[in-house]
C-alpha cells in the first residue's frame, strides 16, 4: 500500500455497501435511484484516479526499484481523502437517518433526488438554460454573434430565467418554503453614478450583473422530466400504488454471557446511562406510511414548476401548484347565525359610531361629620378642619 494512502479500501468497500444498503430502502422510488447513482458516481470519479496514480507508482518501482518520490496528485491527498470519508459517512447517516422515518432528514433526501437543492438542480438548470440559447438558422447564428459578450453593456439575462424568476416570485408558498433564497429584482440595477459623483467603471458594471446572475442561478428551481413529474403527481393524488420497502432481519446475535457486574468497562466507564431523550433532541422518528409520504411529497410537487411554451408568442409560462394539504381561509356557517354574527354593522362591515357622552368634572364628594353628603362647591373653597373624610370617586 502506498505511503500516502489514509483510508484503508476495506473501509471504502464497507461504506459503500452500507450506502448502497440503505439507499435501497429508501421509501420513495425516484430517491431510491438517485441516490444510487449519486453515490456510485462518486466512488468512480476517483477510483479512475487512484488506478491511474497506482498504475504510475507500479512502473517506477519495477524500473527504478525502489518507492515513487513523487506526491500523488491533489484528489488523492491526504487532506482530501479524510474530507471524502467524511462526506460518506454524513451521508450515510442522512440515508439511516431517513429510512427511520426522521421527517427532516427524509425532506433533504426528496429534495435533493428531485432537484431542488444539490448537483442535480445544476443539471436540470443547465439543460433549461441550454434549450433557448441554441440557434436554430443561419440568421439566429448571426444575430448571437453580434450580441455583446457576457455582463457586457447592452447583455440582457435569459429571458426564460427571468419568467422562470417572476413565476417563483408570484408564489407563495415558495417563499414559505425557505428552500432557496429568492432574488428581489429581475434584472441587474446598476447606479448611475459611485460613491464619488462619477460613472461607474465598466469593471464594476460587469461585478454587478456577475453578481446578480450568480444570485439568479442560485434561487432558481428549474422544471423536472415529464415522466418524473407524473409519477410524483400520482403519489401525490393517491392513483400510484405505493408500499413501504421491508427491510431485511437483521442476524440473531449470540446470547450474552454470564459475567460479573464488576467487569473491566465498568471498572472503567462507570455504569451505563439510562434512558434519555438525546436522540430525540432534532425530532422523533415516525412510522413511514402513506400519509407521511403524502403529506412530503406534496411539499416538493410545490415547489415544482409546469414549464409550457406558448408558440403563437413564443414566450415560456411557469406556473406553481397550490399545496394540497392547506388549511382553509375561510368556514362554512350556517346562514341563520349570519344575523347574529353582523349584528350591529353597517353595510361596510363597520360599527357605527356613537356621539361621546359629555363629561361632566370629577372635583370629589366631602362627607361631614354624620356622613351626610356635602355641595361639590365645597371642593373649590377651603376647607376645615372638622370635616374628617374626603371621598374622591
Amino acid at each position: 500500500m502506498p505511503r500516502h494512502i489514509l483510508v484503508p479500501p476495506e473501509q471504502w468497500r464497507h461504506l459503500l455497501r452500507a450506502l448502497l444498503r440503505e439507499c435501497s430502502y429508501l421509501p420513495d422510488p425516484i430517491a431510491r435511484k438517485y441516490m444510487h447513482d449519486h453515490v456510485m458516481l462518486r466512488y468512480r470519479d476517483y477510483a479512475d484516479k487512484h488506478r491511474e496514480y497506482l498504475d504510475k507508482c507500479r512502473k517506477y518501482t519495477e524500473k527504478y526499484h525502489r518507492p515513487p518520490s513523487f506526491p500523488p496528485p491533489k484528489a488523492l491527498s491526504i487532506l482530501r481523502q479524510a474530507r471524502l470519508r467524511r462526506a460518506a459517512k454524513q451521508t450515510l447517516s442522512l440515508l439511516v437517518r431517513a429510512n427511520e422515518g426522521y421527517p427532516r432528514p427524509l425532506e433533504r433526501v426528496l429534495l435533493l433526488s428531485y432537484g431542488r437543492i444539490g448537483r442535480r438542480r445544476h443539471r436540470l438548470l443547465e439543460a433549461l438554460l441550454d434549450s433557448e440559447e441554441v440557434p436554430s438558422n443561419t440568421d439566429a447564428v448571426a444575430e448571437a454573434v453580434k450580441k455583446p459578450r457576457i455582463w457586457d453593456d447592452g447583455w440582457k439575462p435569459p429571458r426564460i430565467l427571468v419568467e422562470l424568476l417572476k413565476a417563483q416570485n408570484h408564489a407563495a408558498i415558495v417563499a414559505q418554503s425557505n428552500v432557496r433564497n429568492q432574488v428581489k429584482t429581475f434584472e441587474p440595477k446598476i447606479p448611475a453614478e459611485n460613491s464619488w459623483g462619477r460613472p461607474v467603471p465598466l469593471c464594476r458594471r460587469r461585478n454587478i450583473r456577475r453578481k446578480w446572475y450568480t444570485a439568479a442561478l442560485n434561487s432558481a428551481l428549474p422544471p423536472i422530466p415529464e415522466d418524473e413529474l407524473k409519477l410524483l403527481q400520482g403519489l401525490v393524488s393517491g392513483t400510484h400504488s405505493w408500499a413501504p420497502v421491508r427491510r431485511r432481519k437483521a442476524p440473531a446475535q449470540p446470547a450474552p454471557s454470564q459475567t460479573s457486574s464488576l467487569d473491566a468497562r465498568f471498572l472503567a466507564e462507570g455504569p451505563k446511562k439510562g434512558l434519555t431523550f438525546r436522540n430525540f433532541t432534532d425530532g422523533r422518528p415516525h412510522k413511514i406510511t402513506r400519509r407521511l409520504m403524502e403529506r412530503l411529497w406534496d411539499r416538493i410537487h410545490c415547489l415544482i414548476p409546469r414549464f409550457t411554451m406558448n408558440p403563437a408568442r413564443k414566450k415560456p409560462t411557469f406556473e406553481f401548484p397550490l399545496p394540497r394539504y392547506r388549511r382553509e381561509a375561510a368556514l362554512s356557517v350556517d346562514e341563520q347565525k349570519v344575523p347574529d354574527l353582523f349584528g350591529g354593522l353597517d353595510e361596510q362591515g363597520r360599527k357605527p359610531k356613537t356621539e361621546p357622552k359629555e363629561v361632566q368634572p370629577n372635583y370629589g364628594v366631602i362627607l361631614g361629620d354624620g356622613g351626610k353628603r356635602m355641595d361639590r362647591s365645597w371642593c373649590l373653597k377651603p376647607i376645615s378642619w372638622h370635616f374628617r373624610i374626603l371621598k374622591f370617586q
